[in-house]
This record gives structure tokens, C-alpha cells and sequence, in this order.
């Protein structure tokens, strides 16, 4: 039995993706289906979960019968900016490429809370990458999942400017494929595989690009129906709710009390004081997120200016003091000596 035979999937998904192969590529999974149990009934139960397994074996089986390694990604070009609704506006509306991305990271929990992507400034750019958040945990996605999410982001950045552009270089963590050709076809011709996470990366150039349809006034309408979205998306305790936040704020490289306060709509010392009564600090809150996510990424090869960056550190050095206050080694040690057990 193979290790993803105890991952779950959402049914939905797999729906999602049998009708489009059965749509365009007269895909006929009845015989696939049957081996495997599986029932358009179950298919439809909300909340449903499937073997991940199952869903990989569907779309290995896909391709082997169509022929077309280039499946998914067209598969992910039916994402446009107009079908994801109050978020596909946001970014429809910026100025430039980089506050469209902007934006998408920051209001992505409006259309699903379990994917997370992350825009991450570099020396001279910027990255966006993608991760999976479940139950407190972040983790990287795995291929096919990668090359979906990956080529939906990128074609929605090409359909909010005059002229598509190639990334300046594109990562991904699976081992490289043998046709590269599809790949090449949607990302450009750098792209490594066998790398530490899944990323698009953008030059200066490419991040202050103009958009086609910028439009201040209705930015700031669908900003303010956005952020009243959010709020009225996050339930349970405010202690909760400031944790939910500030997950969501590292995605934006802004984890100040600031800008989680504007978030849940208080005054800064308003939700210090209720924090307060709760038994907890805002302080201390961001450094159970942070110490959490910390390992996380070092066990996943992120290197420390990465890290700090993800956790909202302005420079690798606040990090580096606050992981030895945390666990008395620095990150270095304290990844050698888990490899180790």
C-alpha cells in the first residue's frame, strides 16, 4: 500500500476534473470508476473525500490516453479573473501586476481557506509560491497539484495585462518530467525542477507592468466589500480570529498589530484590551504562529532570509535572535540535530 493511499481529497475536486476530461477529451471513466469503487453519488456528497491516490491515477490515466502532457495546464486556463468573483476584481482593477498579486495573496480566504499562496520580495523581484494550510500546518503541494495552481496564477496575471509575459523563472519540487515541452509552452523555457518549493518569480520590470483595466474608484469598492467579506468569514474566539489573521498577514509581509487590528475592524488598543481579558497577548500570539511555522519551513529546505521573509521579519537577523530565545540553537543546529533522531 502506498503512502497516498491514506491521503484524502476532496470529491469535489475529482468531479471538477473527470468533467472536464469527459468535456474535452470525451474522457469515458466508467471502467476506471468501477475498479475503484467509486460512485457519481459519493462524488456529489457535500464534503466529501476521495483516496488523493485515486485522483492522481485519474489524471496519469488521462494523459497516458489522450497523449496531451500538457492536460492540466489547460485544465487551469477556465480560472479567469471574472469567475472568482469579488477576488477576480480586486485583481482586475490594480495598477500594476505586483498590487494584483498583492491582492490576490492577501484576499485568497475569500474563495478557499486551504490553499494559501505567498508573495515573497527578492533581491531583484519578487516570488509568489503556494502552499497547503491545514489545521495550524503549512505544507508544500504536490505535483499535480503544483502545476495546476501554478499555471492558473500565471494565466490570470495574463489575462489583466495588455501582453502575456513568461515568468523570469519558475520552480517546482517534483523531479523534471520528460515532456518539458509542455511546460516550456506555459512557463518559458527556465524552469527547475528538483528545487525546494513551487514558485513564480518576477523581475522589477515584469511586477510594474500596467494592467489593462485599472480602475481606482472600483479597487476601492471591491477592497471594502472584501475586507467586510473577510471579517464575516472568521468565527470562534477573538483569540482565534487574531491567529486566523495573522496566518492570512504573512502572505503579506505585514504581521504589525496595525494591520490585524484594521482587518478584524477595531482600534489597536481596543483589541489589546480584549486580547487581554482572553488571558493572552497579541505579542504572543505572533510568536506561537511564527515559532510554529518556523520548523516548518526549515524541515521543508527553506533557507533562513526565505523563512524570515514568510514569517514577516524585515531582515533574517529578528528572526535568528527570536528562533535562539524560542529554542536556545539557531535554526542551522537545530535542523542538524533533527536529522539526527
Amino acid at each position: 500500500m502506498r503512502l497516498d493511499d491514506f491521503k484524502q481529497a476532496p470529491a469535489e475536486a475529482f468531479l471538477v476534473i473527470l468533467s472536464f476530461l469527459t468535456k474535452n477529451y470525451a474522457y469515458d471513466a466508467t471502467a476506471f470508476m468501477k475498479v475503484r469503487d467509486i460512485t457519481l453519488q459519493s462524488l456529489h456528497v457535500k464534503g466529501g473525500k476521495i483516496r488523493a491516490s485515486y485522483l492522481h491515477e485519474l489524471i496519469e490515466e488521462a494523459i497516458a490516453r489522450s497523449g496531451d502532457a500538457g492536460l492540466l495546464f489547460k485544465f487551469a486556463e477556465s480560472v479567469t479573473p471574472n469567475n472568482l468573483g469579488v477576488l477576480g476584481y480586486l485583481m482586475l482593477h490594480s495598477r500594476t501586476v505586483e498590487e494584483a498579486i498583492i491582492k490576490l495573496c492577501r484576499y485568497y480566504p475569500l474563495i478557499g481557506k486551504t490553499l494559501k499562496p505567498l508573495f515573497v520580495p527578492e533581491k531583484e523581484g519578487a516570488k509568489l509560491t503556494l502552499f497547503i494550510h491545514k489545521e495550524g500546518e503549512m505544507t508544500h503541494l504536490e505535483k499535480y497539484s503544483a502545476e495546476i495552481h501554478l499555471s492558473a496564477l500565471l494565466h490570470l496575471i495574463n489575462k489583466i495585462i495588455p501582453h502575456p509575459i513568461f515568468p523570469k523563472q519558475t520552480t517546482f519540487r517534483h523531479a523534471k518530467p520528460l515532456h518539458v515541452k509542455a511546460y516550456q509552452s506555459v512557463f518559458g523555457e527556465n524552469i527547475l525542477f528538483d528545487e525546494v518549493e513551487n514558485a513564480l518569480f518576477f523581475d522589477q520590470t515584469q511586477l510594474k507592468m500596467k494592467t489593462s483595466f485599472d480602475n481606482p474608484y472600483l479597487l476601492s469598492v471591491f477592497e471594502k466589500e472584501a475586507e467586510q467579506s473577510l471579517g464575516m468569514s472568521v468565527h470562534g474566539s477573538l483569540k482565534d480570529q487574531v491567529l486566523g489573521y495573522i496566518l492570512i498577514a504573512t502572505g503579506e509581509l505585514d504581521v504589525s498589530l496595525e494591520s490585524v487590528a484594521r482587518k478584524i475592524g477595531m482600534h489597536p488598543r481596543t483589541l489589546q484590551k480584549k486580547l487581554k481579558e482572553e488571558g493572552v497577548s497579541f505579542v504572543a500570539l505572533l510568536g506561537e504562529v511564527r515559532q510554529k511555522l518556523a520548523t516548518h519551513y526549515l524541515q521543508k529546505g527553506l533557507d533562513t532570509p526565505t523563512i524570515a521573509s514568510y514569517l514577516g521579519y524585515a531582515e533574517p537577523s529578528p528572526f535568528l535572535r527570536a528562533f535562539k530565545k524560542w529554542y536556545g540553537i539557531t535554526p542551522k543546529v537545530w535542523l542538524a540535530a533533527l536529522k539526527k533522531m
